[in-house]
């Protein structure tokens, strides 16, 4: 899923603004695409698409297109050149009626570390002008027919959005040097609440019971944890050098992926505790698990591989690897576990993967740089 790092220092010293962006209208009334299949969607960064997958044939059955957001920067944003918004993540409503697909403006595929060692928040801040502005954008989507129900547009990087397990609420960071929190109603798409974190927060995800939430903060090495309800920071955790997104591990476990540590902090979101930490020896994209098999997947984008690590009651232990895809992304799992779907940023594909024998299946062809998936039983 990735990523991240400052993309801001790309800027000091340039002044740009973000334009007012508005729906391409073609694009968005093109979109009546009748996904009534069991489907995983693939957001595809540079085709400016979302390709749905039926799970039943493995293969590309829908496209749906995107509006045509564009921005006025005069250059691009780390590599993008194209001032175009860049779709990267995608959610799914407890429902399955909607999706949450979070366009940054910048093309993350290539790694978030290779510029955090010339960025600092003091100097970046010193150096900026007065009319220094960068506009997200988060499109909400009908699951079923594809339609644009709603543009939000965020004062900020969007980098994910993730509806609440009971549906009401979309939440989204804001990765800055200070970071925020937005939380929307998911009806209406008014603010609710602004909650202050750490610095250039990234990921936000639930806890399984749905009571907390958690947002990894970058450049304070640290997880701010809230309360889902009071929308207070209950504990800043820290964990590993550069966190960018913690995950719902095994045995109600969290699960923080450290790019520059190389490593994963697993901690207790009971009591906000360390537990271990897992030593990769590469850059993790995102760590996930497998319920069914009792272990945890972390994608490794440079490697073309994905890793996957056993818990044995006394520790992980690496119990093999899956050769894929150049730039393996984010990871999906069918519902029973039973297949791994795996995006490959650099190949624009999809690696199926049957996890029993750790073999990969089949590559299904998607659009260019693409990121997000999330798997959608009708």
């Amino acid at each position: 899923m990735k990523k991240v790092t400052v993309l801001v220092a790309c800027f000091i010293g340039i002044s740009f603004l973000f334009s007012s962006c508005q729906k391409d209208g073609t694009a968005t009334d093109s979109n009546n695409v009748q996904v009534n299949f069991d489907a995983a969607y693939v957001v595809n960064g540079e085709s400016n698409s979302i390709s749905v997958i039926n799970l039943n044939t493995n293969k590309v059955d829908k496209t749906i297109d995107l509006p045509n957001l564009q921005s006025s920067m005069g250059m691009g944003m780390m590599g993008s050149g194209t001032g175009q918004m860049w779709p990267h993540h995608i959610s799914l409503s407890p429902d399955k009626s909607k999706l949450a697909v979070t366009l940054p403006g910048s093309d993350f595929n290539g790694g978030s570390g290779m510029m955090l060692s010339s960025f600092t928040a003091g100097s970046m801040m010193g150096n900026l002008p007065a009319n220094f502005k960068i506009q997200g954008k988060i499109l909400i989507l009908d699951a079923v027919s594809g339609e644009i129900l709603k543009e939000l547009s965020i004062e900020g990087i969007a980098f994910n959005a993730v509806f609440s397990p009971d549906g009401k609420e979309l939440w989204t960071a804001v990765m800055m040097p200070e970071g925020k929190i937005y939380v929307f109603d998911a009806t209406t798409y008014v603010l609710l609440n602004t909650i202050t974190v750490g610095q250039m927060p990234a990921e936000v995800t639930f806890s399984d019971d749905g009571k907390k939430v958690f947002v990894a903060n970058g450049m304070s090495n640290n997880v701010s944890v809230i309360d889902a309800v009071s929308k207070q920071v209950l504990e800043n955790t820290s964990v590993g050098n550069y966190p960018v997104g913690a995950w719902p591990g095994m045995d109600g476990m969290m699960y923080v992926e450290n790019e520059k540590d190389q490593s994963i902090s697993i901690f207790n979101p009971m009591t906000n505790m360390m537990s271990t930490t897992v030593q990769l020896g590469f850059i993790p994209s995102m760590a996930v698990r497998n319920t069914m098999m009792n272990q945890m997947w972390v994608s490794d984008p440079n490697g073309s591989k994905v890793h996957v690590w056993t818990n044995t009651g006394t520790g992980y232990v690496e119990g093999g690897t899956v050769n894929i895809g150049n730039g393996a992304s984010a990871i999906a799992f069918n519902n029973n576990g039973t297949t791994c779907y795996i995006t490959n940023q650099n190949d624009g594909t999809v690696s199926v993967v049957d996890v029993a024998t750790l073999k990969e299946m089949m590559k299904i062809s998607v659009g260019q740089k693409p990121n997000g998936i999330v798997i959608r039983y009708k």
